[in-house]
């Protein structure tokens, strides 16, 4: 009998269970960071322990380098993650061409699922007139 590995392959165009939406999203890091620095832009001069409503501290502008570090190594953690992805190397013209070619097999389909479509409508039109 065949194990459950074997009848659950995995799908040749999936994506790598290394990649997930957490990895590749930086905007919610970009944006608390950029937060904290317009709040530290905002501040008086004389009150320099403010804290902002989610409870991080305003970044000082010479403090942005060290605070986008975590977003620069995560976008180059998913630049990587996104090449190792298969089909990243075709070009344009490639996949228009799948495209095209997928759009064939659609019209293809359709013009079965008609034929089908009269057939049963015929089917059902004899039956009631044997019927009657």
């Amino acid at each position: 009998m065949k194990s459950t590995e074997s009848n659950q392959q995995q799908h040749p165009m999936a994506m790598s269970a290394a990649i997930s939406p957490d990895s590749l999203d930086v905007l919610t890091e970009l944006t608390l960071t950029l937060d904290r620095l317009r709040a530290s832009l905002q501040i008086l001069p004389g009150t320099a322990n403010a804290t902002l409503p989610n409870g991080q501290q305003p970044l000082l502008l010479k403090d942005l380098p060290t605070a986008t570090d975590p977003i620069k190594h995560k976008l180059q953690k998913a630049r990587v993650q996104v090449k190792a992805l298969s089909d990243m190397n075709r070009t344009i013209a490639d996949q228009e061409e799948e495209i095209a070619d997928l759009e064939k097999r659609i019209l293809l389909q359709q013009e079965v699922l008609e034929k089908l479509k009269a057939s049963g409508t015929d089917f059902v039109t004899e039956t009631q007139q044997r019927d009657s």
